[in-house]
């Protein structure tokens, strides 16, 4: 088994710069950041890396790992691994990885130096044979919004395919035919999904695939105006838009009618998730439920009974269409 004296001596830096850079302790330069990840990853050490001594720690924490606490989707899912780590008497030590492949690997090695628990993790950028690595050393890690091969009874997810053709079949049954959709710019698998859902709902109902009527931007409010400001001046026809997440469905309806464009009577919109911001704006957001909150629950129970060696099989993930005011039939 590698030691951290052969990463620091393949990285070309000293022990100390290693253990600052995997426990995330302290600023390293770039190059050398760089260097000791490359050098985990070929000799692939990890800080604490015997599983059966990390299952065996009494720790009071469980590490979760999400993309950024500033979306309301991740928000709503801390709150719920807290709730669920509080009932088993623990905390939870919350980490960001922004979608970026180094900082995930850096959020991880931070939780695994600090021997939690369980872990729950949020990690898109990482590559498949990487995540792998890290779930076969450390039995509790438990992943959510994303399946990864040989480890599907810990990977908590639901059916984004299937769940954005909810949203895009309401929109055709309700006659809109120039159907425009707008995804997340970031490199993550739920989006690709989803996306997969607005041409699987396009196919089955005979419709064409305008590749002009998709747009990717940052999925926010003000990516959903950008993607509305883009999209007015490609198409004058469109008659309705689906959106990746409700964010992105907010900005879209508030620059339209902005510009007096009427929703959902010339264009009904679609948002997905089903955060509290869908229920507050006017007209209220036709959605697809996404149950952060379940998702955060269970991916919690799951980590823990994993570690106490407890039983625990995890329900299945129903999203639903939830129709509301901003999907009405086209004149």
């Amino acid at each position: 088994m590698s030691t951290i004296r052969d990463v620091a001596k393949l990285a070309g830096v000293s022990v100390a710069t290693v253990s600052r850079v995997l426990n995330g302790t302290a600023k390293v330069s770039d190059e050398a950041r760089r260097a000791v990840l490359n050098a985990q990853e070929a000799l692939d050490f990890h800080l604490n890396a015997n599983a059966r001594a990390l299952a065996q720690q009494e720790s009071q924490t469980v590490g979760v790992l999400v993309s950024s606490v500033d979306d309301p989707y991740f928000a709503n899912m801390i709150k719920a691994c807290d709730e669920a780590a509080w009932e088993r008497g623990k905390m939870v030590l919350v980490t960001q990885g922004y979608y970026d492949q180094e900082r995930e690997q850096m959020a991880l090695n931070a939780m695994i130096s600090r021997q939690c628990a369980g872990l729950v993790v949020h990690a898109i950028a990482l590559p498949d044979d990487a995540m792998a690595r890290y779930m076969a050393q450390f039995p509790c890690m438990v992943l959510v919004n994303r399946l990864l091969k040989g480890f599907e009874e810990r990977c908590v997810n639901i059916d984004n395919v299937g769940g954005m053709e909810l949203a895009v079949n309401e929109l055709i049954a309700n006659g809109r035919r120039n159907i425009a959709y707008v995804n997340s710019s970031m490199k993550i698998l739920d989006a690709d999904y989803r996306c997969q859902g607005y041409l699987r709902a396009l196919r089955r109902a005979g419709i064409d695939a305008d590749p002009a009527l998709a747009v990717k931007v940052p999925p926010t409010l003000e990516g959903g105006a950008e993607a509305a400001r883009i999209l007015m001046e490609r198409h004058k026809s469109i008659d309705g838009i689906a959106c990746y997440n409700d964010a992105l469905a907010a900005g879209v309806m508030n620059t339209l009618m902005t510009n007096d464009v009427d929703v959902p009577g010339q264009i009904s919109i679609t948002g997905f998730d089903d955060l509290p911001l869908a229920r507050v704006i006017h007209p209220a957001l036709t959605t697809v439920t996404n149950p952060s909150d379940e998702i955060g629950r269970c991916a919690t129970e799951l980590t823990l009974a994993i570690h106490d060696g407890r039983p625990c099989h995890l329900p299945p993930f129903e999203t639903r269409l939830i129709r509301r005011g901003s999907v009405v039939p086209k004149a």
